[in-house]
């Protein structure tokens, strides 16, 4: 399936209809996307506030942010803003994580 979407889109045509549905999925994955992120800053708020970061693992917030990055990358390449605004939100959001590991151990 994901070949016939890239062949769709080489020939330009659009893999998808634009139906009140797939819109309405659009802007609630653009929303959750942005909001999603967020789930971390308990995470991020314990590591800065506490000055500590016992418990936190560093080789997995690391591989996180390591197989995130290439989701960024898609979404320029793509041109698709729901995925850069998200992925890089989560970048963000891990590197913080890991800055704090690293600032904290």
């Amino acid at each position: 399936m994901g070949q016939k979407h890239k062949l769709q889109r080489k020939q330009g045509i659009k893999p998808t209809p634009d139906t009140p549905y797939i819109r309405f999925l659009d802007k609630t994955t653009f929303i959750a996307g942005v909001i999603g992120p967020f789930t971390v800053l308990p995470q991020i708020w314990g590591i800065f506030s506490t000055h500590s970061a016992a418990g936190v693992s560093l080789t997995t917030w690391l591989l996180i942010f390591i197989v995130t990055l290439p989701w960024v990358f898609y979404g320029i390449a793509h041109k698709d803003k729901s995925i850069i605004v998200s992925f890089m939100l989560w970048e963000i959001a891990n590197a913080a994580v890991v800055v704090g590991v690293l600032m904290y151990p």
